[in-house]
């Protein structure tokens, strides 16, 4: 009553001259409850109306990231995902080449740090043809090397594990951002803009982004990752206890217990190589 009723509802109880605890049942005040009740209810309801629509935005992106992630689940050729976009960064490459932009900066951003200088600079003066063969070329040989160490199957696999991850980290971030432009979007009608279509607008920018990027990292890690076997592991542990027990050696009768350990790892020797 005090934000929907009549203005005139304090001057009509004073009128009738009503007391504390006395009942009110005059047909005026069960008429203005009425239509306070209304405004109410067409309040919340234009209010849930509004919030649906919004969703509608979110679920409309859900549905195409959760399609993709179910498509890369059933696969049986986890490779084509990989190929597909490598194709599509490829042709980006490409005309931003022809564009006389800056290539070193793209590349870099784009497949991190598979290309050295020396290699970017000839790519520079090459043609499309070659610039294609040889990320072409990089990339395979990046898969032959799973394919030696871990076989089809397995490699396969973890193409297929690390695209299902990203998927999920990044439409985490993206939910994230959805809702904090959620909550300041409200503010675009002190310019007279509609909230719901600026939230539109931002929420398919975003979204567009979300594709290009996991994109690019899904091509750039499968490019600059390493792949370790067990033995490799193995040798590993062994050489640094070997060198953690040569310095230790060497430096058991020189150095205090309580100083910097020698191998650099941050700790006091005590805790260290001279840990007893």
């Amino acid at each position: 009553m005090r934000l929907f009723g009549s203005e005139s509802m304090n001057n009509i109880l004073e009128k009738l001259g009503l007391k504390n605890g006395e009942s009110i049942d005059h047909p005026w005040i069960n008429k203005a409850l009425e239509r306070a009740q209304q405004k109410v209810e067409a309040r919340n309801f234009d209010i849930r109306k509004s919030l649906l629509k919004f969703d509608d935005v979110l679920n409309d992106q859900r549905h195409v990231i959760f399609s993709q992630r179910r498509k890369v689940i059933e696969s049986t050729n986890s490779y084509e995902f990989a190929d597909n976009f490598l194709s599509q960064i490829i042709e980006e490459l490409i005309e931003y080449k022809n564009k006389n932009s800056d290539l070193e900066k793209k590349l870099l951003s784009t497949l991190g740090a598979t290309f050295n200088n020396d290699e970017i600079d000839n790519l520079k003066s090459k043609d499309n043809s070659v610039l294609k063969q040889e990320i072409m070329k990089k990339f395979n040989n990046k898969r032959d090397e799973r394919l030696t160490i871990l076989g089809e199957n397995q490699s396969k696999e973890i193409e297929k594990r690390i695209f299902l991850q990203l998927i999920g980290q990044n439409w985490t971030t993206h939910i994230q951002y959805l809702e904090q432009l959620r909550q300041v979007i409200g503010l675009r009608s002190y310019g007279q803009r509609d909230p719901l279509i600026e939230y539109k607008k931002e929420a398919f920018d975003l979204f567009e982004d979300l594709l290009e990027r996991l994109k690019n990292q899904f091509i750039g890690l499968l490019l600059n990752i390493k792949i370790v076997s067990d033995q490799k592991i193995e040798e590993k542990k062994e050489d640094d206890k070997e060198i953690k027990n040569k310095i230790s050696n060497i430096v058991r009768k020189n150095i205090g217990r309580n100083e910097r350990c020698p191998c650099n790892s941050g700790k006091k020797y005590k805790h260290c190589c001279g840990a007893l």
